[in-house]
């Protein structure tokens, strides 16, 4: 067998991790990293596909090394274990990170790979703790064969450190299968019995450490002397010890305390699976630094630009180390930054800190899908801690609330006030309230002012809807085909002997998402109809929108045909808008308790919060429950190019209203193939259609985990599909081959997926899909429809019109829920 040419990764593992500066570094690394991106490219079809779709070319690349396109994490969480780079024969060990937090990241390594981390790491750890081997106190259990699943991920990392010790004591034993605690007496036995000028290695995971040792012994006073030039490594992340409230510099000076040594030698250690091998130690003065083998590049969050020395942003680390797998340009999720001055301590490379990890963006939309319904869930026993909370009032008209009263007190006085205002709101003709919402939805659509920022939340949208025109439909609709039953008995259905009036219900408690808060408006304005006076408890997120859409009826006025004139100060005195804590029970009860009407929107957890409330017997509720939707076109539709773009721009506007965070917004897009347009050359007009849709839709501000989020798939689906996407995070359009109704990512990001038809689709279908927007034609829609809605489907609009609120919505006419129903004479039978 030949022995393997020696390469440029080969040629940089010989020198010392710290010993070059960057301009002596600088040209052998890209050596390195270039031999081994070409490699890659060639043995590795998806890594070269995803090099082409970036337009990279390693074999004539000689740009900077910010330009070379680096691979999410996200990827080794979905495809890890099949992106390798060598032939199956040759992996000889599969790595998977904790994954404390999500999916676990793999690798697989082969004996080059294997072999190159090893040197590496032996190297970097001996230039801090020395070349000599050490006696060893590992804050674990022993790797006895009982012990291995209780250790997990750590045993292969403890594993690796052992290279470094000549005698080891595993200072943890186990209390039963899921305890452990640390045995002082054994440790200070093992401690005695060592030459106490040869210095001691405590090794061990960060969290471990804390909860095991710092944590019980110092609180007991147990310390340990160890001899002088002892160390403190730990490695794991301090995810946990954050959510503790437990600072790097508490931690280091507890352990300091705890084993007598000096603060500078206790050692955190960075390091990812997807670069295993390669560990970042603190160097005394407290800063990490990148050895030979790896390079180190700080991205905005939000633009990936590149950030100066200083500026925090996301690391993207670079080293020819993996060979088995294209792991050499990777981007972290972990945030961080550069200082650029040298070390004084004389080690060359960039100096960097951790500073944390980017979150993972929270559920904004319905996408949190119940198990279980809400009206039949089992009541929750659990003792729930007491919070109290203030309460805030963001909108009232009516008398004035003596703020210095206890929360409580104040609510009361709120609620009695409402009520004191049904009898005038009784007396309202319908058609005055429509005329005085329409008014209101002028100033809407105008968008001036302080509603100019609502113009990003849907508030075109909502004017639109409130339209007399549109107000009269859904009235009528909703109150079984009259809207004047509101106002007078009428004979139903043309008797002459029976009659049937609607009547207000009372107080109409709403507790509102902060997700699309303009949704509220929606229930609020046909309980308004409904002549309900109505209580709101907004989101903590509500960042005064409804106060913003309440004032706009403040000083408008309007006169019916028949010269009724209503104002909307009155009306005004009929509506409340508060806040308290979700976590407050007492504030919650007295609300829910006080209520004809409960109305909630949102997740899984705020629903279910307002389904636990007690309520009287005959309070009415209406949940808005957590839902998903998605669209399908069937190939019948597509037969010009003409025609696709235009069902195009209509699913850019369904997943643009609402940014995608209403229950009926498409995150899964169908399409059947044989078309003249087929799936994947839709996906190319469906970009054309959101860039025309973000200029007449604009797209608001969205959180840097929301955006990490949308680099994520983006970057998955670059090895996995293809994607089309705004040079910002305006807007993504991702195909895939598969037909798996993918997770929400929200913020305009579309799945699109090919089927042969799309009846395949009725197999996603559960009670938890709200809306599919359907592109095809005669019978084969009628079929289909029937078809969804015997499954749970409770609405099947054109595309374009997904988000259009109408009646019923979510399988209920609303209007219809908000009143009582009264017959006079009769009965018919």
């Amino acid at each position: 067998m030949n022995k393997r040419i020696e390469t440029k990764t080969d040629e940089l593992i010989t020198i010392h991790p710290y010993a070059l500066n960057a301009e002596e570094k600088d040209p052998l690394f890209f050596e390195a990293l270039l031999e081994e991106l070409k490699f890659h490219f060639d043995n590795n079809v998806q890594y070269k596909n995803f090099c082409e779709t970036k337009g990279f070319n390693p074999y004539n690349f000689q740009g900077a090394l910010s330009e070379i396109p680096p691979i999410s994490v996200s990827v080794f969480k979905d495809l890890g274990a099949n992106l390798k780079s060598v032939p199956d024969g040759d992996v000889k060990l599969s790595l998977q990170s904790s994954a404390t937090s999500g999916v676990p990241s793999t690798v697989v390594l082969d004996k080059i790979t294997a072999k190159r981390q090893s040197k590496v790491m032996i190297k970097v750890i001996k230039d801090f703790i020395g070349a000599e081997r050490k006696p060893f106190i590992v804050v674990d259990v022993s790797p006895n064969p009982e012990h291995i699943t209780f250790l997990g991920a750590r045993y292969a990392a403890i594993g690796g450190y052992l290279n470094f010790a000549n005698q080891v004591h595993y200072a943890l034993e186990m209390q039963d299968q899921e305890r452990v605690a640390m045995d002082v007496d054994k440790t200070k036995d093992f401690i005695a019995q060592l030459d106490p000028h040869i210095p001691i290695v405590v090794f061990g995971f960060t969290y471990m450490l804390y909860a095991q040792v710092v944590k019980p012994l110092l609180d007991q006073g147990v310390t340990f002397r160890l001899p002088e030039g002892s160390k403190i490594i730990h490695i794991g992340g301090w995810k946990k010890l954050e959510n503790e409230k437990i600072s790097k510099s508490q931690f280091n000076q507890s352990m300091a305390t705890l084993f007598s040594v000096k603060t500078e030698y206790v050692i955190d250690i960075y390091g990812f699976t997807e670069q295993m091998g390669l560990n970042y130690p603190d160097c005394e003065c407290g800063w990490k630094h990148t050895p030979v083998y790896s390079k180190l590049i700080v991205r905005d969050p939000a633009t990936r630009a590149v950030k100066s020395d200083g500026e925090e942003g996301v690391l993207e680390f670079l080293s020819p180390i993996p060979h088995s797998y294209p792991g050499n340009v990777v981007l972290t999720d972990d945030i961080g930054v550069i200082h650029p001055d040298p070390c004084p301590q004389g080690r060359h490379g960039t100096r960097f800190k951790i500073l944390g990890r980017l979150k993972k963006a929270e559920i904004r939309g319905c996408g949190d899908i119940l198990g279980s319904k809400l009206k039949f869930a089992v009541a929750d026993h659990a003792v729930q801690p007491v919070v109290k909370s203030k309460l805030d009032i963001h909108y009232w008209n009516g008398k004035a609330i003596d703020r210095s009263q206890s929360p409580e007190l104040q609510l009361t006085e709120i609620i009695s006030e409402l009520n004191n205002k049904k009898e005038w709101l009784r007396h309202q003709p319908i058609d005055a309230l429509i005329g005085l919402i329409g008014e209101a939805s002028k100033l809407w659509m105008q968008g001036e002012g302080d509603l100019m920022h609502l113009k990003e939340k849907g508030l075109g949208f909502l004017a639109n809807w409130a339209k007399p025109i549109h107000l009269n439909r859904i009235a009528t609709i909703g109150l079984r085909g009259n809207r004047q039953y509101m106002d007078v008995f009428l004979p139903l259905n043309a008797s002459r002997k029976q009659f049937l009036k609607a009547n207000q219900r009372g107080l109409a408690c709403h507790w509102l998402a902060g997700n699309v808060q303009v949704l509220g408006m929606f229930a609020l304005l046909q309980s308004i109809l409904a002549k309900n006076v109505n209580l709101l408890k907004i989101s903590s997120k509500d960042d005064g929108v409804f106060a913003h859409l309440l004032k706009s009826f403040e000083g408008l006025s309007y006169t019916t045909k028949g010269n009724y004139t209503i104002t909307g100060n009155d009306l005004l005195q009929t509506i409340a808008v508060v806040y308290f804590s979700h976590a407050d029970n007492t504030m919650g009860e007295f609300m829910s308790k006080s209520a004809q009407v409960r109305i909630a929107w949102g997740g899984k957890e705020a629903v279910e919060t307002v389904a636990k409330y007690p309520s009287m017997f005959d309070t009415e509720d209406i949940i808005f429950g957590p839902k998903i939707s998605f669209s399908a076109i069937s190939k019948d539709v597509l037969q010009t190019e003409r025609k696709a773009r235009k069902l195009a721009r209509k699913v850019a506007v369904d997943s643009s209203v609402f940014d995608q965070t209403g229950c009926a917004s498409p995150h899964n897009l169908y399409i059947e193939t044989g078309g003249v347009v087929s799936p994947k050359a839709f996906c190319a007009l469906l970009a054309e259609g959101f860039k025309k849709t973000s200029l007449q839709i604009p797209k608001g501000e969205i959180s840097v985990e929301q955006i990490s989020a949308i680099h994520s798939v983006r970057g998955l689906y670059d090895f996995k599909g293809q994607v089309w996407s705004s040079e910002d995070t305006t807007w993504t359009v991702v195909f895939s081959e598969d037909t798996h109704l993918n997770a929400p990512i929200y913020s305009r990001v579309i799945m699109v997926h090919p089927v042969q038809d799309i009846e395949e689709t009725l197999d996603h279908i559960d009670d938890n899909i709200q809306t599919i927007g359907l592109a095809t034609s005669g019978e084969k829609a009628l079929h289909f429809a029937e078809k969804a809605v015997e499954k749970g489907v409770m609405r099947c609009p054109e595309l374009g019109r997904m988000l259009n609120f109408e009646s019923p919505w979510d399988g209920i006419f609303l209007m219809d829920r908000m009143v009582r129903w009264s017959t006079f004479g009769g009965p018919l039978i």
